[in-house]
């Protein structure tokens, strides 16, 4: 009965089905009936990626001898979960079980993953107490422990000591020195073998790969008897690595046959150097895909720029799963179409696939860009977990969004209920409230981050620069840029120049500003002869402007902003033929201006407006609106023509949300 139900149980393909084989089990009363049959069903959950089942089922086992044991730890190791094996493995002891050689070998793997080299060297004490040293399989897994730990010392040691050694243990020990970056024993060690397999070869290869040595690794490589898949994919992988796509051509094009994991690595590594069209054609050649195929070609296309091909391509995919769907809506945020990543959201919600860290900042990477709060406040419900506040990247970018957002207050709150808080945490929000013209809070936040030790970065002075700037405050902007130079040695970058010019260009300080750019160890750059440009309009300083501005026209010669300051420096000062000069500039040089846009956010759809836009479905109602809007400012007196120059308030030129808000919710 027992060989028929363990061919019973292999026949489950799924973990529901499996489950349901579980539930007879019990319920018949033969689960109980062989430890052969619970050991079956232990290995079958860890199979399936649901050890927490199978230690339920361990936990209600009366007397679970060594094999069950052995069973329960392999799975949690198997799942990565390697210090609840090792948990285990310490309460199996305690139980005065005794362990079998693949329990010590199984936990010996598990301690090596996480590099914990003191219980490792506990571990290794036990086995020459009990009787283990002599055990192959267990002196290799000592071997394999020290060597990830970087004990290769002792390794060597123990290692001389072993009486007998098998090709595992040579393979083992050439592969550490390798991995350590000293191939050179490794080789050394390598030639003393009296038996070598593929293994042995491969190690010795990826070590030379791994020092950079690609010559000796080719050479190697042709020597090598027999060469399988693993070996070529090593040494594709390697030319890759080292940006020679010819080298890994070569080696691909001759392989007498390639895996799925092959072509992606071809596909990947064309992506990455920019060759898309190359990294396509691979594509197209391939007898078989999977995921990682099309999420590999996609993200190429994302990366060169081009979201139209790799919408394209996940549109075509036959399987989505959630790193298609992350890197997707994560593309469209990454390159400004945060309206075509909030659209993919909506078809997303509708495949009940739960969304990771990566999914999610993507998703708070749209709402970021375009400030609309009801629809991030509907999508951050849809991910409000406590454990949210644990995750630092998650938060910055909430406390990111909620400020862009113009919502300071929430943003506040966020970082308060951030479990711990980092340099990038407080800087996070110091910017926050900058960017919000909330200097003061902007200013006490970053005190108070001093006085917790955490010693501020460029970034952080950036952000108390920027609330300095927006508020007026130019004595104290002027002695946190000092601070940072003298007391904390950082060098200013172009944005700390930018930030500094600004601030005293706004309160009038424009030779001032202008004696820091000369003095800058850098180039400026557009930002900073921007600034000073912008102060000049302000102030009407025609002579600094031009200087600004011919810097500007050097740098960027088709920013129309700069020619319209410009401009508008002469207007005020009357030098309207200059203001010509300006303008015949503009047409001879074929300067463009990019179109404005505004939108606004009503029930979670985005309502977009150019000018002269009659796209949208009101559009007829939107105009009818606006000519009354027009009849209004005629008779508060609001005209503007050729003869007058009157420049109208900003309230009345551009009618406010409120006024579309109201006459979409009446269409």
């Amino acid at each position: 009965m027992n060989h028929s139900l363990l061919q019973f149980l292999k026949k489950a393909n799924s973990l529901k089905s499996f489950k349901s084989i579980h539930s007879h089990l019990i319920i018949s009363g033969t689960i109980n009936s062989s430890d052969l049959i619970l050991n079956k069903l232990l290995r079958i959950y860890s199979r399936f990626g649901a050890i927490d089942y199978g230690r339920k089922l361990f936990d209600e086992i009366p007397q679970p001898n060594e094999f069950l044991w052995t069973a329960l730890i392999h799975g949690y190791v198997v799942n990565y979960r390697y210090a609840e094996a090792f948990s285990m493995f310490v309460r199996m002891l305690s139980e005065s079980v005794t362990p079998l050689n693949f329990t010590i070998a199984t936990i010996l793997k598990a301690l090596a993953r996480e590099k914990r080299v003191k219980e490792g060297m506990g571990i290794y004490g036990f086995v020459l107490k009990g009787g283990f040293s002599f055990d192959m399989i267990v002196r290799n897994a000592v071997l394999d422990l020290f060597m990830r730990c970087g004990e290769t010392d002792f390794a060597r040691w123990a290692f001389d000591e072993m009486a007998e050694k098998d090709v595992v243990s040579w393979n083992t020990m050439v592969s550490g020195y390798g991995n350590v970056g000293r191939v050179d024993i490794a080789h050394k060690l390598f030639d003393k073998m009296t038996e070598r397999n593929v293994v042995s070869w491969t190690s010795l290869i990826n070590g030379y790969i791994k020092s950079g040595n690609m010559v000796e690794a080719r050479a190697l490589f042709d020597r090598m008897p027999n060469k399988d898949l693993a070996s070529r994919n090593v040494m594709v992988s390697g030319y890759l690595d080292a940006d020679d796509l010819v080298g890994a051509r070569s080696v691909f094009e001759a392989m007498p046959f390639r895996g799925i994991e092959t072509w992606n690595l071809m596909i990947s590594g064309f992506c990455k150097a920019g060759e898309i069209e190359i990294a396509e054609e691979l594509f197209n050649r391939m007898p078989d895909r999977n995921t990682v195929s099309w999420t590999t070609i996609m993200d190429g296309y994302i990366k060169s720029g081009n979201v139209d091909r790799a919408r394209f391509l996940f549109d075509q995919m036959p399987k989505k799963n959630l790193i298609s769907w992350s890197i997707m809506i994560g593309g469209y945020a990454k390159n400004g179409q945060p309206h075509n990543a909030l659209e993919l959201y909506r078809s997303f919600k509708e495949q009940g696939i739960k969304p990771d860290e990566t999914f999610i900042l993507g998703i708070i990477s749209a709402c970021s860009q375009l400030g609309i709060l009801d629809t991030a406040e509907s999508i951050i419900h849809d991910f409000s977990e406590p454990s949210i506040f644990s995750n630092l990247r998650v938060v910055n970018s909430l406390i990111d969004m909620y400020a862009k957002c113009g919502s300071t207050e929430r943003a506040k709150q966020v970082f308060e209920m951030a479990h711990q808080k980092d340099l990038l945490c407080y800087s996070t929000m110091i910017a926050a409230f900058a960017n919000n013209g909330l200097g003061q809070g902007a200013i006490s936040l970053f005190d108070e981050m001093q006085r917790e030790n955490i010693r501020p970065d460029g970034v952080a002075f950036l952000g108390v620069l920027t609330a300095c700037n927006h508020g007026g405050l130019v004595n104290e902007g002027k002695m946190y840029f000092k601070h940072m130079i003298d007391e904390y040695g950082i060098q200013p970058s172009e944005k700390h120049y930018a930030c500094v010019v600004d601030l005293l260009g706004r309160s009038g300080c424009l030779d001032e500003a202008h004696n820091i750019i000369k003095n800058m160890p850098i180039a400026p750059h557009s930002a900073v002869w921007g600034a000073l440009l912008a102060a000049c309009r302000v102030h009407c300083n025609v002579q600094l402007a031009e200087v600004a501005s011919a810097e500007l026209f050097k740098i960027e010669p088709y920013n129309s902003g700069n020619y319209v300051l410009l401009s508008n420096t002469y207007a005020a000062a009357g030098l309207w033929d200059d203001v010509a000069r300006v303008r015949k500039m503009v047409r001879e040089r074929r300067v463009r201006k990019n179109r404005g846009s505004s939108w606004i956010d009503m029930g979670c759809t985005i309502h977009e407006f150019v000018m002269g836009d009659t796209s949208h479905s009101d559009s007829e109602s939107i105009y009818f609106i606006l000519d009354l809007l027009c009849e209004d400012m005629k008779i508060l007196g609001y005209i503007l023509n050729s003869e007058k120059t009157e420049v109208l308030p900003l309230n009345i030129m551009f009618p406010s949300n409120a006024y579309f808000c109201n006459l979409l919710e009446d269409g």
